[in-house]
């Protein structure tokens, strides 16, 4: 089977339509977000929402709050989930620059999705 563009890879796998032979030129998921667990809930052409169930037990940092860098990966992964949605075939991507300001800590998520980028 061809490759599918990686917006209807992302829609046929929350749809649960999506093949074993359906792949994009993109690899998904991610090592990354496998590692983290972290899902796409919703796609659209150049707009992601992810997610991830944060807890200081699995992701805390010696303040016993959510480590910052888990945080800014979930970000991160929001804006590479958006963008990925508009490369064709052959193109790529990556973050070239990337800032975060903390207004207070997180302790527990109640799977809350990440606000859509």
């Amino acid at each position: 089977m061809p490759k599918i563009s990686v917006l209807n890879y992302f829609k046929h796998q929350l749809a649960g339509t999506l093949l074993p032979d359906m792949e994009s030129h993109m690899k998904y998921p991610t090592a990354i977000s496998r590692t983290l667990a972290i899902d796409i809930t919703d796609v659209a052409r150049g707009a992601a929402t992810v997610s991830i169930n944060a807890d200081t037990l699995i992701h805390g940092n010696q303040q016993g709050t959510v480590h910052g860098g888990l945080i800014c990966e979930l970000a991160d992964a929001a804006i590479g989930t958006a963008h990925s949605t508009l490369m064709e075939d052959g193109q790529s991507f990556t973050t070239i620059e990337f800032k975060i300001n903390f207004y207070r800590p997180v302790w527990i998520s109640k799977r809350r999705p990440s606000p859509r980028l």
